[in-house]
């Protein structure tokens, strides 16, 4: 299986700053949603597409502090081969999902930051 992601750094340090003043990390959780279902969406674009079946099988998945996007399991079990390359079997790398990192890195931030200025203004603390 083959997973996009970036990390956002200081986000832990923010998220424990706003539970400080009464805010819940399940407040971020359709910010995440959000992030996850677009990721997944740019990803399956990214993707090579000489079935079809690599890019239909990319998925956002959600939890309350993060976003993943993943492709590949049992019945789609090339995504890592061809996302990384395989040298021994002649694949060249086709980093569909870094692309789709560099992509959604800019976006994931200013969504995750329009979610959280709009639950700042929700609780009348701007």
């Amino acid at each position: 299986m083959s997973t996009a992601g970036f990390k956002v750094e200081g986000l832990n340090q923010v998220v424990r700053a706003l539970q400080e003043i009464g805010f819940e990390t399940d407040d971020l959780k359709d910010a995440f949603s959000r992030i996850a279902q677009e990721g997944a969406q740019i990803a399956a674009q990214e993707a090579p597409k000489r079935s079809g079946r690599l890019s239909g099988d990319v998925r956002g998945n959600r939890a309350k502090s993060k976003a993943v996007v993943a492709a590949g399991r049992s019945s789609v079990p090339y995504a890592g081969p061809i996302n990384y390359g395989w040298r021994a079997r002649g694949i060249a790398p086709n980093p569909f999902m870094q692309r789709t990192d560099n992509r959604m890195a800019p976006k994931a931030i200013d969504m995750l930051e329009d979610e959280i200025n709009k639950q700042i203004r929700a609780r009348g603390l701007h």
